[in-house]
């Protein structure tokens, strides 16, 4: 089930058309895949779409070998015959990846019994990442390059796609495209190495999902399964998912097959308080215990908790001091200051209470960026924001 995600999809969409390499931004669990995927769902279909779950570890070299696998493509180099009086079949074929360069070659040989035995050798070698030829192929086969979690990417990974991306631009490609998602500062690392390349990137920010959007995820699954759920049940999976497409199907599969098995066909609280313990000790079992972890289990205040709390319900994933004391000050209702907070965030970036929250370094140079945190595993914004909803129901 997917739900359109408004200006974020005619955005990407438009960049696309316009031959821009789209860069999708947004925290952790709202759909950037999904949405990436439903919009070059075409070429998925017809075996066009390079799709590169993760770019932890992988050079470009890695990246442009996958794009000529789906290719399929070799050349020929060499072909020779020669007289032979058995029947003989060989084949061999290998793989030479050296850093930044790669070289793929496969030869074969068969033969007949007092016939001509054919030798061809094939062999494609790309003496770069940015070798043009690669784009080329690219092109004519009009490959979508899909290239996820780009914040992972290592600083020499982020050098040499800079590079692609430049070789890319000066070839003014009609057909092959290039898709990027990650963090909203990933455009700030490429820019940074090249600004050349400004001109090409299309920021497009992907916020949760609307209520509207959720709901019609939920109608539209019940519906069709015909299973009656009430508003107020519905209601409950929209504000415990904070708007996460992957937590409003899981949820929702989770009831639907509980409901589904009973006549008449109706989902209970008894369903959706399931689905979400299930979810917990299925999905977030990790999360859930370093969560706990990190929180006071007594107190008044507990600002550790608060803390993760107003660094959950944030819009932006770095947030200042002043604006944990002002969202702290809320959910207390009392004037805090930022030295009652100052030993509890300390806390949060220590192995004792994790760490959770980290300090936001300043590019790949490691330099401390001052008075800015963010989280350490952007998994766990999604996830407190569920627990505080699971926690209100």
């Amino acid at each position: 089930m997917y739900a359109k995600r408004g200006e974020a999809e005619e955005d990407f969409q438009k960049a696309l058309r316009r031959g821009m390499i789209p860069l999708v931004f947004g925290e952790y669990g709202v759909g950037k895949t999904s949405m990436a995927r439903r919009c070059v769902l075409d070429a998925e279909k017809q075996k066009r779409l390079v799709n590169i779950e993760s770019v932890a570890g992988q050079s470009v070299s890695d990246i442009l070998k996958r794009c000529l696998e789906t290719i399929g493509y070799t050349i020929t180099t060499e072909i020779t015959t020669q007289q032979t009086e058995s029947a003989t079949t060989k084949v061999t074929g290998g793989v030479e990846i050296p850093f930044k360069a790669f070289k793929a070659s496969l030869t074969g040989e068969n033969s007949n019994t007092a016939g001509e035995t054919a030798l061809q050798k094939a062999q494609f070698a790309v003496s770069s990442p940015t070798d043009s030829k690669v784009i080329d192929l690219c092109e004519q086969h009009q490959l979508v390059l899909l290239l996820d979690e780009l914040h992972k990417a290592t600083p020499d990974f982020v050098e040499q796609i800079t590079l692609l991306i430049k070789t890319y631009a000066n070839k003014n490609c009609k057909n092959f495209r290039i898709i990027l998602l990650g963090t909203s500062s990933d455009a700030s690392r490429l820019v940074r190495r090249d600004p050349g390349i400004d001109r090409l990137l299309q920021e497009i920010p992907l916020k949760a999902m609307s209520t509207a959007e959720s709901r019609f995820i939920i109608e539209k699954g019940m519906t069709d399964l015909k299973i009656d759920i009430e508003k107020s049940i519905a209601d409950k999976i929209v504000k415990t998912s904070s708007g996460s497409p992957s937590l409003v199907q899981y949820l929702c599969l989770e009831i639907a097959e509980k409901a589904f098995a009973r006549a008449p066909r109706t989902a209970s609280m008894d369903d959706f308080k399931s689905s979400l313990t299930s979810y917990v000790n299925k999905r977030a079992r990790r999360l859930d215990d370093l969560y706990l972890k990190a929180i006071e289990t007594f107190g008044q205040k507990r600002y550790r908790k608060q803390i993760l709390r107003a660094m959950a319900e944030m819009d932006n994933d770095y947030v200042t001091m002043e604006q944990l004391c002002d969202s702290i000050t809320k959910q207390l209702g009392e004037d805090i200051p930022s030295t009652a907070l100052s030993g509890p965030l300390r806390q949060l970036k220590e192995t004792t209470y994790g760490p959770v929250l980290k300090d936001v370094e300043r590019g790949e140079g490691g330099e401390r960026v001052q008075n800015y945190t963010t989280f350490v595993d952007p998994a766990m914004k999604a996830f407190i924001r569920m627990k505080i909803a699971g926690e209100e129901t």
